[in-house]
């Protein structure tokens, strides 16, 4: 494969699994700018211990850099499913005969509220679904929804 390709190439979820993971092991000695970010001061100089000698629970996510702590924030922002709500909907879509693993990931991604945005996950495939297939799917996904 051409050195071109194989840059071009998309990452299977197993490939961005392992380069999250490795991403987690690295130090937080991020440049962070003209100012200091406050959560990593607190974090460098560890402020774990109250003035009274008592220890302080610190935030978790007060360890993590910047950039990891903004990608948190985008996540937990845009979440319109929690995982195990997702999984019993992606188990339940599954069962539906012309809808695969990866059109219920998406939907579980989306969550569609009408046909106008459900088909377009399905405009790749050679097949249409019916309006009968649409609406199951539609209350599937509505019996889910926060």
């Amino acid at each position: 494969m051409p050195i071109e390709e194989e840059n071009e190439r998309l990452l299977t979820s197993s490939e961005v699994e392992e380069i999250l993971q490795e991403s987690m092991k690295k130090p937080d000695k991020i440049y962070h700018g003209p100012e200091e970010d406050q959560a990593s001061y607190r974090y460098i100089h560890d402020d774990t211990v109250s003035e009274e000698g008592e220890e302080v629970e610190v935030d978790p996510l007060a360890k993590l850099s910047f950039e990891k702590r903004a990608t948190m924030d985008h996540v937990v922002s845009f979440t319109r499913i929690s995982k195990k709500k997702g999984e019993e909907m992606i188990k339940e879509l599954v069962k539906i005969e012309r809808v695969s693993r990866i059109h219920s990931y998406k939907m579980a991604e989306l969550m569609p509220r009408d046909e106008t945005e459900l088909r377009p996950i399905f405009a790749k495939d050679r097949f249409t679904l019916e309006p009968e297939e649409l609406k199951q799917i539609l209350d599937i996904i509505d019996k889910f929804r926060v």
